[in-house]
């Protein structure tokens, strides 16, 4: 379970990095990171209004997977057998809802 916590808690940072970058505005239009639909991929101001409104969801849902994984790696396994599926499922519930609100502001935008 200690693998699988450090990736957890790994890939919690980069999706906290990509939130912060997004919320500041400095993500760039890309095909890697952030909101990427359609609707947000038409402009470069679709991209950023979207993944500026869906930052706090991310950055929430990197906490949640930070904080699931280390959990796991200091929990007792009957703990950690539970504690890793519910957080990554809580964070990636968050993370399309922050999605979903980014996709919509970017619709809504001139």
């Amino acid at each position: 379970m200690i693998g699988a916590a450090v990736i957890v808690v790994l890939a919690g940072l980069l999706i906290v990095w990509i939130a912060i970058r997004g919320w500041q505005g400095r993500l760039s239009r890309n095909f890697f990171a952030g909101v990427r639909t359609p609707s947000t991929m038409r402009s470069d101001d679709a991209f950023r209004i979207a993944n500026k409104t869906a930052a706090p969801f991310s950055l929430a849902a990197g906490l949640l997977f930070i904080v699931s994984g280390a959990v796991t790696a200091v929990a007792p396994h009957h703990t950690a057998s539970v504690a890793l599926p519910a957080g990554v499922v809580i964070a990636a519930i968050v993370a399309v809802a922050g999605g979903v609100k980014g996709v919509r502001a970017a619709r809504a935008a001139p």
